[in-house]
């Protein structure tokens, strides 16, 4: 067959097809309760809710942080990318968490990216514990909550998901099954700083040299400062490691760090 031959046919097949439902989103005000402007389809975050990109240049106050802080770091260009760069950092054999799973979008991404690991999912699915309280606007307790509190999103053969307030599950967890094991990756997409600190807190014994940490809203937003950021700030004046900044997004809100001690070199296995 010619290949004139099979662009027509390929042009046929495109045509046929109705164009306009393929280009439709799942509407997730339909399931959760949802912030202003979330359903924006302009940008490559493609986890997030709103895909728009917010390079960190025209924010003077992210552009001091990042060359203050980050100037070592690579820089990524979406929300993917840094979950990527943060799954092939790891070098412990420790435990995969996320903290905060909302849509499942992130935690299926990284089962995916680590098939042989069990991933556990820590959530409410309540939405926010309290007001989101940022410089720009204040998101209301309970938004990113299901509104069919039986509800939990599809995962992944390899995701455990564990509902509840991180102060109520976490240290169950710790003491019943995480123990003395290492966390390995830790992703953080609490968004305000009383579940952060709280989280930190209680996995503290077992973040160790080599921990990979990814936080979701850790900067690039106005008000960062009074959340993510400064729960983990607290955390590091409470452990005997420093944050070695890996990478960050550049178009959005997302850092990667790896707990180090400055004694000893982090290498992969």
């Amino acid at each position: 067959m010619s290949t004139n031959t099979l662009k027509y046919f390929f042009t046929l097949l495109f045509f046929a097809l109705p164009i306009q439902a393929q280009m439709n989103y799942f509407d997730w005000n339909t399931v959760l309760h949802m912030p202003p402007g979330a359903n924006i389809k302009v940008g490559n975050q493609i986890l997030h809710f709103n895909p728009s990109n917010k390079p960190y240049l025209k924010d003077a106050t992210a552009t001091k942080f990042v060359n203050t802080h980050l100037s070592q770091a690579k820089k990524v260009e979406s929300d993917a990318e840094a979950l990527k760069m943060a799954s092939d950092l790891v070098c412990l054999d420790g435990a995969f968490i996320e903290l905060g799973v909302c849509t499942g979008k992130t935690i299926n991404f990284i089962a995916a990216l680590n098939p042989h690991k069990k991933i556990f999912g820590f959530d409410s699915f309540e939405g926010l514990p309290e007001d989101w309280v940022r410089q720009d606007n204040t998101m209301p307790k309970g938004t990113f909550g299901y509104k069919n509190p039986m509800m939990l999103p599809p995962v992944l053969h390899n995701v455990v998901l564990i509902k509840g307030w991180f102060k109520e599950t976490l240290p169950i967890f710790v003491q019943e099954y995480l123990k003395n094991t290492p966390i390995a990756f830790l992703h953080v997409d609490s968004d305000i700083y009383s579940s952060a600190i709280t989280a930190l807190k209680t996995l503290k014994n077992n973040i160790q040299e080599g921990t990979v940490i990814i936080f979701d809203e850790f900067y690039n937003y106005p008000g960062s400062e009074d959340h993510e950021l400064k729960a983990f700030n607290e955390f590091l004046e409470t452990i005997n490691l420093q944050a070695k900044y890996c990478a960050f997004n550049i178009n959005h809100e997302q850092v990667v760090v790896q707990m180090v001690n400055t004694a000893n070199q982090i290498k992969k296995n």
